[in-house]
Parts: C-alpha cells; sequence; structure tokens
C-alpha cells in the first residue's frame, strides 16, 4: 500500500474533513456563521445598527470589560453548541471516535477551523471599530479582547468539563483499551470482536457511510494517526456517540431556561444583557433545535422544519401568541371605533374645521400679543420640519435648535409656531420644548449626550428574549394593562436617557400650547394600512385633513387622515404616554412593532417618515389654512427645515450589473430612492408655498454634509459618528444658514 503523501495527510486530516462535511451536509449551521460573519463586518444589516450590537456591545450603559465578558461568553455557547450539535448529527461518519477517550473533547478540538476564523475576523473588527469609531486606546481595547476571550473560554471549559464528567468512553463503558492508549495491542481487541450479524454485516453497513480520515488532533499541538476500527463490535462504537443526544437535551433546556429568565426579569437593569449575547443564545438554540429535528427526523428533517414553521406561523395568528403593541394610556378596553369612509366623514364637518381654526388662531394672537411687549409689530412667523433618521437625526437636530436659538438669543424658538417632522427628528425636537417648558436654560453638554445615548441595545435585547417567544409580561397604566414588547423597551430606555421628561399625558402640553408659551407640535404616524395620516395634537388640528366635502368640479378627494384625540374621543387620547406617541412616530418596520388602534377593522401605525420624512407636507397644509392671518399679522414666514442627510445625493456607480443585480435592482432602487422621491414632491410643495402667500416667505435648510462615509440609519451612534454630526453642525454651508437666520429675526 503507497504511503499517504503530505497532500493527503493534510486533506484526509479530521479537521479539513470536518470543514468539508460542514460545507456539504449542514448549511444551516454554515449559514448562522455566515450571517454572524456578516454582521461583525458590517456587510449585512449596517443601515439598522445590527453590527453596532456585536462590534460596540453595551451593558448597564457602559461599554466596557464586563459587556465583552458577558458578549464572550455568548459566543462561547454559541461555539459549544455548533460542536454539539455537529457531533450529534456527524459523529456516526467518522466511527474511530468512538474508540478515542474523552471523544467529544477531541471532537470538539478537531471542529476548530470555522470557529476560530470567525474568531480571528470578529476580534479584528473589534479592535479596529473601537480604534477608529469608538476612538478607544490600544490598552482598552486588549482589556476588552482579553475579557471577551476569557468570557468564552470559561464557557467552553466549563461545557467540555460537563461531558466529560457525564459521558462515558468505550473504555468506562465496555472495559475495552482506548484505540488511543499508549499500550493499544490491535490483535489483542479483534478478540473481542468474533461474533457477526449473517447476512450484511453491521460493519459494511456503517462503513458506507464512513468518511475517510487519516490524522486526527489527540490535543491542540499533537497529530496522530487514525487507527482501525473494524474490530470495535458495532454496539460499542453506538453506544458510546448514543449517550450524547441526553446532555445535548439538558444543554439545550439550559439555554431556553436562559433566554425564560432573561425575559421574565428584562426590567431589571442587571438582567439587560448586551444584545449581541442574546443573539448568539438565540442563534445557539436554532442550532441545536434544528440539530435535533435533523437527527430524529433524518430525511424527513426538511419536510419537518417547513410543517414546523407553518405550525408556528398559525399560531402566531393567534391573539394568544401574537399580542398587539399597544400606546399606553389609551383605553382599549370601550368599544372600537368604525374605521370607514362613513366614520370619518361623521367627525369631520364645518362647524368643527371653523371651531379648531378659531382656536388655533387665537392661539397664534396670544404669541402676537407676547411678540408686541418686546415691541416686535409684525414678527416673522417660524416653522420647523425636522427629519427622521434614528439617532443621528436626534442629535443633529437638536444641536441645531441649539445652534439657531443661541444664535438668535432666543428669537428662533420663540417665533417658532410648529414643529413637525418624523422620527428621531421629532423627539430632539420635542425633548428641546419639554426642556424650555420646564427650565428656559439648558444644559448642552448634558442634554447632548442624553439625546445620543443608545437605544438599540434595549430594543433588540427586548425582541431577542421576548418578542420572537410567547411574550406574556404585561403592566398596568392608569388603570388598563399592555403588553412590554420591545417597544415598551425602546421608550423605557428613551425615558430613562432624558430624564423621564416624556413620561406625561399628551393633555399635559394643552394649556402651555393654548397659551403660547411652547409652539405647537404635530405628530403624524403613518396608518400603513391604507396609507392615510394620523393626526396627533392636544388642540383640534381638524384642518389639517383633506375632507371629502370639498368638492371641486366634480371632484371629491378622499379623507386622507383621522385626528387622534376626536376619532378616538371614547378612548381617552388624551391620557396618551406623550413617549408613546413619539414611539410611534419613530416606528421603523422591524426594529419596533407596529402600533395597533382600537378600531375596527384594526389599524396600525408606523412612521411619519412613510409619507412624509421631512414634515414639509404638513408645513405646507398649516400654512395654506393660516395665510390670511399670516399675511396680515407677521412680516413673513421663515421655514426652517433640518434633515439628517444631504439633498444633493450622488448616484452609485455600477457600471458592472450582474444577474442579480438586474433582478434585484426594480426593488432596491425604488425603496432606496424613497426618501429622494419625496424631495422631488418637497420641492412643488416649497414653491407652493411661496405662490400662496402673499408675505415674505425664507426657506433656511440645515442638513448633515455629503460625506463618504455614511452615519448609520440606527438607534445608536459610535463616537467617531457622534463627531462627525457634531462638526456637521459648524459646516460652512450651516453657518452660512445661521447667518440668515440672524437677519431674519433681527438678532
Amino acid at each position: 500500500m503507497n504511503k499517504p503523501s503530505a497532500l493527503q495527510r493534510f486533506y484526509f486530516s479530521f479537521p479539513v474533513q470536518l470543514v468539508v462535511m460542514h460545507l456539504k451536509k449542514n448549511h444551516l449551521m454554515m449559514g448562522l456563521w455566515l450571517l454572524l460573519i456578516g454582521f461583525v463586518t458590517q456587510g449585512i444589516s449596517r443601515r439598522f445598527g445590527i453590527p453596532y450590537l456585536f462590534l460596540d456591545p453595551e451593558y448597564l450603559g457602559d461599554v466596557d470589560w464586563l459587556s465583552f465578558f458577558i458578549t464572550g461568553i455568548g459566543c462561547g455557547l454559541f461555539i459549544m453548541a455548533f460542536n454539539i450539535s455537529s457531533y450529534i448529527l456527524n459523529s456516526f461518519r467518522f466511527p474511530f471516535l468512538a474508540s478515542l477517550s474523552k471523544p467529544f473533547q477531541k471532537y470538539t478540538i478537531n471542529n476548530f477551523i470555522i470557529p476560530v476564523v470567525f474568531l480571528l475576523i470578529y476580534l479584528f473588527e473589534i479592535a479596529l471599530f473601537q480604534y477608529e469609531q469608538q476612538l478607544v486606546d490600544l490598552g482598552n481595547i486588549t482589556l476588552e479582547v482579553v475579557s471577551f476571550l476569557a468570557g468564552l473560554i470559561i464557557v467552553v471549559q466549563l461545557v467540555l468539563k460537563y461531558f466529560l464528567l457525564t459521558n462515558k468512553d468505550i473504555h468506562k463503558l465496555f472495559g475495552v483499551r482506548h484505540s488511543d492508549h499508549e499500550h493499544f495491542d490491535e490483535r489483542y481487541e479483534a478478540a473481542l470482536n468474533t461474533e457477526l450479524m449473517p447476512g450484511k454485516s453491521r460493519k459494511t453497513e456503517v462503513s458506507e457511510k464512513q468518511w475517510k480520515v487519516l490524522t486526527y488532533l489527540s490535543n491542540p499541538i499533537r497529530i496522530r494517526l487514525v487507527r482501525d476500527t473494524s474490530h470495535y463490535k458495532q454496539f460499542m462504537l453506538q453506544s458510546v456517540f448514543r449517550q450524547n443526544h441526553m446532555n445535548a437535551a439538558f444543554m439545550e433546556m439550559i439555554t431556553i431556561g436562559v433566554f425564560i429568565l432573561l425575559g421574565l426579569f428584562r426590567d431589571y437593569e442587571a438582567f439587560q444583557i448586551p444584545a449581541a449575547a442574546s443573539l448568539f443564545l438565540l442563534f445557539s438554540m436554532l442550532m441545536m433545535v434544528s440539530g435535533v429535528i435533523r437527527f430524529w427526523a433524518k430525511a424527513w428533517s426538511t419536510s419537518a422544519i417547513i410543517a414546523g414553521f407553518i405550525f408556528i406561523n398559525f399560531l402566531s395568528g393567534l391573539d394568544l401568541f401574537n399580542p398587539e403593541s399597544r400606546m399606553f394610556g389609551l383605553d382599549y378596553n370601550q368599544k372600537p371605533s368604525s374605521y370607514s369612509i362613513d366614520g370619518m366623514q361623521q367627525i369631520a364637518n364645518d362647524s368643527l374645521l371653523a371651531t379648531d381654526m378659531a382656536s388655533t388662531i387665537s392661539m397664534l394672537e396670544k404669541w402676537k400679543a407676547e411678540q408686541l411687549k418686546n415691541g416686535v409689530q409684525k414678527p416673522k412667523l417660524g416653522v420647523m420640519a425636522v427629519s427622521g433618521g434614528g439617532l443621528r437625526a436626534s442629535m443633529f437636530t437638536f444641536m441645531s435648535i441649539y445652534a439657531a436659538d443661541s444664535a438668535t438669543g432666543g428669537a428662533f424658538f420663540d417665533q417658532t409656531r410648529l414643529i413637525t417632522g418624523s422620527s428621531g427628528g421629532m423627539i430632539a425636537a420635542c425633548y428641546y420644548r419639554s426642556l424650555k417648558l420646564e427650565d428656559n436654560t439648558i444644559e448642552k453638554t448634558k442634554s447632548i449626550s442624553n439625546i445620543s445615548s443608545d437605544l438599540l441595545n434595549s430594543t433588540t435585547f427586548s425582541l431577542i428574549v421576548s418578542d420572537l417567544f410567547l411574550n406574556i409580561q404585561r403592566e398596568t397604566y392608569r388603570e388598563n394593562d399592555y403588553f412590554k414588547d420591545r417597544g415598551y423597551a425602546f421608550e423605557r430606555k428613551l425615558n430613562r436617557n432624558l430624564d423621564n421628561i416624556f413620561e406625561k399625558p399628551l393633555s399635559y402640553f394643552k394649556l402651555p400650547e393654548q397659551q403660547a408659551k411652547i409652539p405647537m407640535v404635530i405628530i403624524s404616524p403613518t396608518i400603513i394600512n391604507d396609507g392615510r395620516t394620523l393626526y396627533v395634537s392636544p388642540i383640534g388640528i381638524s384642518y389639517m385633513i383633506t375632507r371629502p366635502s370639498n368638492q371641486v368640479n366634480g371632484h371629491e378627494p378622499l379623507p386622507d387622515g383621522i385626528e387622534y384625540s376626536r376619532f378616538f374621543k371614547n378612548h381617552h387620547p388624551e391620557d396618551t404616554r406623550f413617549s408613546d406617541l413619539l414611539r410611534a412616530n419613530a416606528t421603523f418596520p422591524y426594529i419596533m412593532p407596529a402600533v395597533s388602534l382600537p378600531t375596527e377593522p384594526i389599524i396600525n401605525i408606523m412612521d411619519a417618515g412613510i409619507r412624509d420624512n421631512y414634515g414639509i407636507r404638513n408645513a405646507t397644509r398649516f400654512l395654506f389654512v393660516f395665510r390670511e392671518w399670516i399675511q396680515q399679522n407677521t412680516s413673513g414666514v421663515v421655514l426652517v427645515q433640518i434633515r439628517d442627510n444631504h439633498k444633493k445625493t450622488n448616484l452609485d456607480n455600477k457600471n458592472s450589473q450582474s444577474i442579480a443585480y438586474r433582478i434585484l435592482s426594480p426593488l432596491q432602487n425604488l425603496s432606496g430612492n424613497f426618501l429622494l422621491m419625496q424631495d422631488y414632491s418637497q420641492d412643488e410643495q416649497l414653491q407652493y408655498i411661496s405662490d400662496f402667500l402673499d408675505c415674505p416667505f425664507d426657506y433656511v435648510k440645515f442638513e448633515v454634509p455629503l460625506m463618504d462615509e455614511k452615519i448609520a440609519l440606527s438607534w445608536h451612534l459610535t463616537e467617531k459618528e457622534k463627531r462627525t454630526v457634531a462638526k456637521s453642525v459648524y459646516s460652512k454651508q450651516n453657518q452660512e444658514e445661521l447667518k440668515r437666520l440672524q437677519k431674519l429675526f433681527k438678532y
């Protein structure tokens, strides 16, 4: 027999054959590894900030050695779940394993290539991200990496120790020497296998499924030759492998138990582990459960997984397994409101419109009277339109408002009468408004730190440990019960970041708005069932809705929205928590759940940016309705738009177009150009304002400059991104706009 070459020994070594086997047989496992690599290299879901969960894990509000240590524990559990599942599924292909001492430990040692490749990529990306994006020094980066590895190694050692204590090898089970024993004698051991089954032997049956292996690692630094195991009774080898099933089941129970524990105690900060660690736990559970299904169902495994998915999908449609995300304070126990054209028409009439217009004009008159006290006969009327864009929009909006207000000596905010927009920009604008209402002095550094603090980790953590499974936890608020979902987690963290400034009902702002102490705010999330807008305000704003009675030349327009306070008047809308309204206005698909409202049929609302990401549509309608009062009582309108992206974007260079690109590009371009198409509509609306206003109209725009490295649309900002946003406020273009604003408000 020819001696194997060095290349053959390498290719038929146990570690290499395990990689080949995984690529050929274990596609789900490899898919999870590829997904993780995509996350940590920022190749997948960077737009939503998911890679930040892995590269910048947060625990108890800090990113430090402890958060990396816990993430390392989660990663270690995933690696061991991979080893356990693949061992159960594939060990029978390598019967020599059962003849070794500590077979599972040796399998884990030889199954190192995929985990080690992932760890090298992951640790490199952590170090690079912390250095370039978080601006962390090398000493702290080293501490973080060492802490991560410490958590990982501890878990790996504990799991190996558990299997070593609970598993019995072939020597302990049958008194047979291990094939890796120093004094192993094949001739002596062969005498044990004198009994053969009639016909086709069990040995032949198994050998058809065996993979050729020449060498294996007996420990991380020692290579040994694989010895012949044909003389062993097959039931002995199978007995060694079979005992691991109970151990795997125990590990699954531990993982599921950890999930339940984290979900039950998620309101306690100590249990809110880094979202990356909970993702590792989730992937560990998926890997082990799928492994068990594949082991027991064998050839039927694909059908079993599909059937399981169909069954779970069916269960998710039941109320018990599909709790609605609701707004705290809104009474869902009352009879649902009829959501229909007739129902909308019943509360849309000329008398109501006149009442609301008179009420708003009264507010404007009070504001004008205050301006007269300051010696201003005809003040400029300011309107603020802010864009969505996650935390980058929140930070940029707050800093822009602060800079504009400081540059004008407070005149900018005092003369602004309407704030509208979407998502993160509205959160920041309302935060500034609430600070001004409670205390006219604003601590810049503290406020900017608050508004730019992470919201992604707690939201994703809640999604993983609760929303993906049975969510049974509730909280009582104003004598109503509501489920604690990831929307609840988002608000809880938001309120904590902002010192609970939004822990107030909608009615809290009614009197200050009526007395003109603060600008009006119109919150306008989108009803995703039909694309209409839900107009939210503590005062009547029926004039914001297109009314069916406005017929022109036989054209009868459909109502394009409903008024929150009146449509749900029987559900106590005034008691709705303000943070819930802001969350609904910033509900980005998948990241947060759509909010359900008490209607028949049920409607759901999401981000205002679906219809109007920049707030210009609402501003245009408001100015048109009150154009006569504005023309008679002001010296003009200043519309200040604050947007988190640059209007003049460049096209991506895609000269080489693959088949996949040509198939996917229609959908990608449609979704990718969604906001750009809103810009085209916005330009028309701005021109429309100039046409119908018979008074000076000025448009001032603050925007994040064009940059090569875009800031992710996420509820997390890196230190580098925070500095970039801070510098953006003082860009040349924004400084020129600031000077224009000073002249317009005559400061």
